[in-house]
């Protein structure tokens, strides 16, 4: 079945429901599929796009940090 096959489907039968909580419920189910196409960047918190951004940096400038450095950091 091709794109438009299956978009034509789905549209017909949604157009079927009376049911405004299944409408809902299928509703919250395809905004998570578009929402999860969106960059993960713009949901992280600022302090956690720095803390991204000092990563990258260090390791651009050869710096590095054992793993178990890393984990000791993380379990405190």
């Amino acid at each position: 079945m091709s794109t438009i096959e299956l978009r034509s489907n789905l549209h017909r039968l949604i157009d079927q429901i009376d049911d405004d909580a299944v409408l809902e419920a299928h509703l919250t189910l395809l905004s998570r599929e578009v929402k999860q196409s969106t960059d993960f960047w713009a949901e992280l918190s600022p302090e956690q796009q720095a803390s991204i951004d000092r990563g990258l940096a260090d390791l651009a400038a050869g710096r590095r940090k054992p793993f178990t450095d890393v984990l000791a950091r993380l379990a405190q």
